[in-house]
């Protein structure tokens, strides 16, 4: 059952098939994605508590890493980054990108924080940040023709510039 404290909902079992859940805080202060839940598909737009069990965590995924761009965003596979890339290796694409580090179960690690894109070819893309990354990342970026795509890569090369980090992604698909 949920469960109010001080203007925050804590979920605990899906509302649909009454499955537990790792604890899913609605109105609190943390970072707010769109989860689904594995068994029936029911969403919720809240945040992951850092006390909920581990174990719990594969009842859920995440649905959308950026939820304040649901409308906008969709899912683009490598075929459709290769269509629209078709005529050249590498595109340069400078813009500033929302970016979130993941977990090695693809959840969001912290809050979104800014990163900006270099160049952007059919499998990967550069970026550059003040601190090196490592590790999976999640991006949103705005493609011509397309819109705003989430993109999921892994960092697979980090160089110091200077006082910045260049970083090199490779995309993957979440299966």
């Amino acid at each position: 059952m949920p469960t109010v404290t001080e203007r925050e909902l804590q979920i605990m079992r899906c509302v649909t098939c009454d499955r537990p859940l790792p604890t899913l805080v609605v109105g609190g202060i943390g970072a707010v994605r769109e989860w689904e839940c594995r068994n029936c598909g029911a969403t919720y737009l809240a945040s992951l508590s850092l006390s909920s069990p581990n174990q719990l965590r594969s009842c859920i995924r995440p649905l959308r890493y950026f939820p304040e761009h649901c409308k906008m965003a969709t899912t683009l596979r490598t075929p459709d980054i290769q269509r629209e890339l078709r005529r050249h290796p590498r595109r340069p694409v400078m813009m500033s990108i929302p970016a979130m580090e993941l977990d090695s179960d693809l959840f969001p690690v912290g809050e979104d924080f800014m990163v900006i894109s270099r160049n952007l070819s059919a499998c990967g893309i550069a970026i550059i940040h003040s601190r090196p990354l490592e590790g999976k990342m999640a991006v949103l970026i705005e493609l011509p023709e397309i819109g705003h795509v989430q993109l999921l890569l892994d960092i697979v090369r980090c160089r110091k510039s200077g006082t910045l980090y260049e970083m090199g992604g490779a995309f993957f698909d979440r299966r």
